[in-house]
C-alpha cells in the first residue's frame, strides 16, 4: 500500500512540475520601447523622422513634440520576433539624438511590427496607432 501511495505522490509531483514548467515557458517577455533603448537614460535633444512612403525628412528639437512621440511609442508592448530576416519598406524611421550622438533608431515597419536598434519586434495586443503618429510627425 505504501509503495502505491509513494508512486502516486511521485507521479503527482512529476505532473505538477511538467505543467508548471510548461506555463512558464509560454510566458512572453514583453517590453516597452523605453526598456529596449537608452532614450529614457538621456536628454533627447533632437529627433529626425524619415517617412518611408514619401522619403520626406522631418527634424525637431522641440522637447514637447519629442516627449509626445516617445510617450506614443511607449504605449505598446513589444515581443522580439523569432524570425529576424530583413524586411523591406517601412512607414517611419525615427532617430533619437542627445547632442550630436545618435542614441537609438526605431523603425515602424507597419502597425504590427517595429524594429528597435536593428531587432524586429511584434506589437502585442494593440496595433500601433499610425494616425496619431502621422499627426505627431506632421507637426514636426
Amino acid at each position: 500500500m505504501s509503495k502505491i501511495m509513494n508512486s502516486l505522490i511521485l507521479c503527482l509531483i512529476l505532473c505538477s512540475t511538467v505543467i508548471y514548467s510548461g506555463c512558464i515557458s509560454n510566458q512572453t517577455e514583453e517590453k516597452k520601447v523605453t526598456e529596449l533603448t537608452d532614450i529614457d537614460q538621456h536628454i533627447i535633444t533632437k529627433v529626425s523622422v524619415r517617412n518611408g512612403m514619401s522619403g520626406d525628412l522631418s527634424t525637431t528639437n522641440d522637447r514637447v513634440k519629442i516627449e509626445k512621440l516617445i510617450s506614443q511609442l511607449d504605449r505598446y508592448s513589444l515581443e522580439e520576433k523569432g524570425n529576424q530576416e530583413p524586411m523591406f519598406g517601412y512607414r517611419y524611421s525615427i532617430k533619437f539624438y542627445s547632442g550630436s550622438s545618435k542614441i537609438s533608431n526605431i523603425v515602424i515597419v507597419d502597425s504590427k511590427i517595429m524594429q528597435v536598434d536593428e531587432v524586429y519586434y511584434d506589437v502585442i495586443d494593440l496595433p500601433l496607432d499610425i494616425t496619431t503618429i502621422d499627426k505627431i510627425v506632421g507637426s514636426m
